[in-house]
């Protein structure tokens, strides 16, 4: 294993938790063991982790929270795919459906790694979000993605590749490239001083997003999806007011 850490300064900083940390002793266990080990740490964080985020909850954070919904929303009907762990809109009657990808504070929120390009057979695949929602799906869901859907609002996310598998999936079951559907990424101006900043962070998240998308085509149509859906005014950035 030694060999295999040399260049990797990320492994190396996780050896270094481990054995200092974690008191895991690496000579006396077995490779198996390690992701037994690590995952038994993963829910531990996961725990400690939820029972903080409880705390942060009160009654300001519900109503500002339920106030951004309806900006989004446009004080229409909505559903709501959540990648956080709290339940702003139980009260809300314009929410249809609400579905918290990642679990709930109240259920059990799940840290997670991509699945891409990992197998189902590699002892990895238990770290990934699809592993962790499989498990922990327990019974039928209400359908998220009705075919009426026009507009698709993002906000707040990152847009980072970790999550890029829900999003082709969503894009997929869409067909943006060919329906009359319409992306709204919004996004917010938190300090004055970063304005300029805070909109090239955002067009660049965007464009890398679509440009990945693009490459899932297999063909000419992929590489001019984004410029087809601006020219179309179904691609769109805006800053919530």
């Amino acid at each position: 294993m030694k060999e295999d850490f040399t260049e990797d300064r990320e492994t190396l900083i996780l050896l270094f938790v481990l054995l200092n940390n974690l008191k895991y002793d690496i000579k006396k266990q077995s490779e198996r063991h390690l992701y037994d080990f690590l995952f038994d740490e993963l829910k531990k964080f996961e725990k400690n982790f939820n029972g903080y985020l409880k705390t942060l909850q009160d009654e300001k954070y519900k109503e500002k929270s339920q106030q951004l919904l309806n900006k989004l929303s446009h004080n229409e009907c909505y559903n709501l795919l959540s990648f956080n762990y709290t339940t702003p809109c139980t009260n809300d009657s314009s929410c249809n459906i609400t579905r918290n990808i990642h679990g709930k504070l109240e259920d059990h929120p799940i840290i997670g790694i991509d699945s891409k390009n990992i197998s189902p057979n590699s002892p990895v695949f238990r770290f990934t979000k699809t592993y962790r929602i499989m498990t922990l799906a327990s019974e039928k869901q209400d359908k998220l993605l009705p075919k009426t859907v026009k507009t698709i609002a993002f906000y707040g996310h990152s847009l980072a590749p970790a999550d890029y598998s829900y999003f082709q999936s969503i894009f997929d079951y869409y067909n943006i490239y060919d329906n009359d559907i319409t992306l709204v990424f919004y996004y917010s101006i938190y300090d004055e001083s970063k304005e300029q900043k805070i909109k090239r962070n955002q067009f660049n998240s965007v464009s890398k997003l679509m440009s990945e998308y693009g490459t899932t085509f297999h063909n000419e149509k992929g590489k001019n999806l984004m410029h087809k859906m601006l020219l179309e005014g179904r691609l769109i950035l805006k800053k919530l007011e």
